[in-house]
């Protein structure tokens, strides 16, 4: 499977670093790290070590936008890291069910709204910080960040030959818990959204501004929107289906 992993893309860099907001997000591939040292920086914890025949830094970065924009930030300035894999569960939308599996194709930052006399539009912080002309137009949906498509398509080759199905798509990443199964249904109708997490966005952002690439998996752990209850046991699971590809 040397055309469908991640080492291909290293070329001779940095590490890659492995993210995870949770501990039983991390806690399975910290188990597998060969070597593993734990390094701490505040409340922030990195595992060093190899897994397979290269170097991973593990990461739990923390719940939400905050946290995950630091801890990355920390791993691109530490660790120079020639890539990125964040990771971990999400609230599926409509018809996914707990251990589907989503590769993101873009992210939307659902924090980044204004509330105008018009009603609920949204913002590209990009064009705020620039100051540019462009930061007034208030968008009625949100706008996408588009993911590496190097390593999206690294990823979709290596799921398809392992033989696991997945889907590729929108991913909404805010501090926001919805569980109301309407405001799901309108949230996924108006953005198109597979399913919602509280970390990518950040990591998104920050990993942009260090120039260092990243893919973004999440697997189905509930589906608020079909009644559907959390299920951690699908962090061993996506485990097992990422094993192979950092190796």
């Amino acid at each position: 499977m040397s055309d469908a992993r991640l080492t291909p893309l290293e070329d001779g860099k940095g590490p890659i670093v492995l993210q995870g907001a949770m501990e039983m997000e991390v806690a399975p591939f910290i188990k597998r790290l060969k070597g593993a040292e734990l390094e701490v920086y505040g409340d922030f914890s990195f595992w060093r070590g190899t897994f397979g025949t290269h170097p991973l830094i593990i990461s739990k970065t923390g719940i939400g936008t905050a946290a995950a924009g630091a801890a990355t930030a920390l791993a691109c300035a530490l660790y120079q890291p020639s890539l990125i894999v964040n990771q971990g569960t999400a609230g599926g939308y409509g018809d996914l069910a707990v251990g589907d599996v989503v590769v993101g194709s873009a992210l939307y930052n659902a924090n980044a709204r204004y509330l105008g006399r018009d009603g609920l539009r949204f913002m590209e912080l990009g064009a705020l910080e620039h100051e540019s002309v462009a930061a007034m137009d208030f968008l009625d949906v949100p706008p996408l960040l588009e993911t590496d498509e190097r390593l999206r398509n690294i990823l979709k080759a290596f799921l398809k030959k392992s033989g696991t199905s997945y889907r590729t798509g929108i991913i909404a990443s805010s501090d926001q818990w919805n569980e109301a199964p309407e405001q799901i249904k309108c949230i996924r109708e108006k953005t198109g959204a597979l399913c919602e997490e509280m970390e990518a966005a950040a990591v998104w952002m920050t990993a942009k501004r260090f120039h260092v690439p990243c893919v973004f998996v999440r697997i189905i752990s509930n589906n608020n929107e079909r009644g559907l209850s959390f299920d951690p046991s699908v962090c061993e699971t996506l485990y097992r289906i990422l094993q192979n590809f950092l190796m």
